[in-house]
């Protein structure tokens, strides 16, 4: 390891400095606190670039190797939100460069932890559904179906099996080790510190610890086994994995497959079988052209392989639900009056979102009261947005229209032009939600794909008052480099 050397991110007096890197398309967020002996510490949320970005792997070593100077190799807290790539591939990309970097404390949601039955059962049932869309991919590359390179795209976002990597490695890098389920962080828990921060709290929203919040509305506990339903995207997951060979289902999905099937095993004729059964192989003959022989039916009657297109709603529910697990954290700088938040929405969709009114935390409001979340979100000062701007990451009237700060700023991880040239286009971020957010916080968002150049600042918009607007440029600041790496925005306690 080199010899140690003053860190060039310094934190402010009080309060903190959020800096926003520009790794491509992708989340990496350092934070930098002040001690009250004056030290620095600092917090990592995330440190991802997708694995399809131009040249992602050195654009996202270079924003390590900026973290190592910044923070003197000297992490006090790294916050990994979710499973996606595009949060946690600094850890793989940039690995050696991490290994350098002393790692005290680890902070994951509940839905990492192995001695949760929740969370088991959450594991085992996106595993299933992720072979089941790697089954349905194979399916439509055989018949040469273009799908199938869009649903790669969903794959390829998701950590399983061997590519878990990320986070057993901040597992044994972190100094304090995830040993109890206490270790994990839980919506509601009593709010949590930074050791030796004055005047910050940490609370954690989400992920909701309900299976209904994130997508899976099925209790197993309330309902006898032989009854309980499939839904749509596990009937078609046991489907492709069925149509894939024997050997793709496991002893449980065998259960599982039978009772998704809309008939008794005993009334079921296979396709293999149709031509030649016994009693009805002349009707699927004529009917439905089995075998392909001379004189037999129309062959438009059979859906043969047409019926894998609805693979685009199990990729969609794999995605929605690995990003309503994000850990979501709001922090609240407690020595302002009023009160600042800054609130780290991850990729949390609606389910996450929606679960937050739920909880309270009791005498740690004003005056003692009971704090909620909307008490937060009204007092949120800097978002950093969810999803990279999409439509359903960021709610309306429980989100956006409850933070009434006119000091709101917010801050979007993105490269727009890149997203746009994905298939289908990945709309990064959303039009109406992007006006919205311009004119909530009074055009005062920050964007990782348009940082200033040089050393002009952003000139003053229409909608902001020259007070309004000169309190934020005295806030603002970005890397001088071209092309720069960063944009940082310092909230004052």
């Amino acid at each position: 390891m080199s010899p140690p050397t003053a860190p060039t991110f310094l934190p402010p007096p009080s309060g903190v400095t959020v800096r926003m890197y520009n790794p491509g398309f992708g989340d990496c967020l350092l934070l930098a606190f002040r001690a009250e002996d004056g030290s620095s510490r600092y917090m990592l949320i995330d440190c991802g670039v997708h694995h399809q970005y131009p040249d992602g792997q050195e654009k996202i070593q270079a924003v390590v190797e900026d973290i190592a100077a910044a923070t003197n190799r000297r992490l006090h807290l790294v916050v990994a939100t979710h499973e996606h790539t595009d949060h946690l591939t600094g850890f793989d990309y940039a690995r050696d460069i991490f290994n350098g970097i002393e790692i005290e404390d680890l902070w994951l949601a509940w839905t990492e932890d192995p001695a949760d039955p929740v969370a088991a059962k959450l594991k085992q049932r996106h595993k299933m559904r992720v072979r089941g869309l790697n089954a349905a991919v194979n399916q439509l590359r055989g018949v040469n179906e273009p799908l199938a390179a869009t649903l790669q795209q969903v794959l390829n976002f998701e950590y399983v099996g061997e590519k878990s990597s990320p986070l057993d490695y901040l597992r044994s890098k972190s100094q304090r080790k995830l040993l109890r389920s206490e270790d994990y962080r839980h919506p509601g828990e009593a709010p949590l510190d930074l050791p030796g921060v004055k005047g910050v709290k940490f609370y954690v929203l989400g992920p909701p610890h309900d299976e209904q919040w994130i997508q899976l509305l099925e209790s197993e506990s309330e309902l006898y086994p032989e009854l309980t339903a499939l839904d749509e995207a596990d009937a078609f997951t046991l489907a492709t994995l069925a149509t894939s060979g024997a050997e793709s289902l496991e002893d449980r999905d065998h259960q599982l497959f039978q009772r998704s099937c809309p008939f008794d095993p005993s009334l079921q004729i296979s396709r293999q079988d149709a031509p030649n059964h016994s009693d009805y192989g002349q009707f699927f003959q004529k009917h439905y052209g089995f075998p392909h022989g001379q004189g037999d039916g129309p062959e438009w009657r059979r859906i043969d392989d047409d019926w894998l297109a609805a693979s685009e709603q199990l990729a969609l529910k794999i995605n929605n639900m690995t990003n309503n697990t994000s850990l979501v954290l709001a922090i609240e700088l407690t020595e302002c009056q009023p009160r600042k938040v800054l609130l780290f929405a991850a990729d949390a969709q609606v389910g996450n979102w929606l679960s937050w009114d739920s909880l309270t935390w009791p005498g740690e409001g004003e005056g003692g009261a009971s704090l909620t979340v909307k008490d937060l979100l009204r007092r949120t000062v800097l978002y950093k947005v969810g999803h990279h701007g999409s439509r359903n990451a960021t709610l309306s009237v429980k989100g956006l229209e409850r933070m009434e700060s006119p000091d709101l700023v917010a801050m979007i991880p993105v490269d727009e032009k890149w997203a746009n040239k994905m298939t289908p286009p990945w709309k990064h971020p959303a039009a109406e939600l992007l006006k919205q957010l311009k004119e909530k916080a009074r055009r005062r968002v920050l964007r990782s794909d348009e940082i200033p150049q040089g050393n002009q600042s952003p000139a003053k918009p229409d909608e902001a008052t020259a007070t309004e607007w000169d309190g934020f440029i005295q806030g603002l600041d970005w890397d001088r480099h071209s092309p720069p790496l960063w944009v940082q925005y310092t909230v004052t306690g």
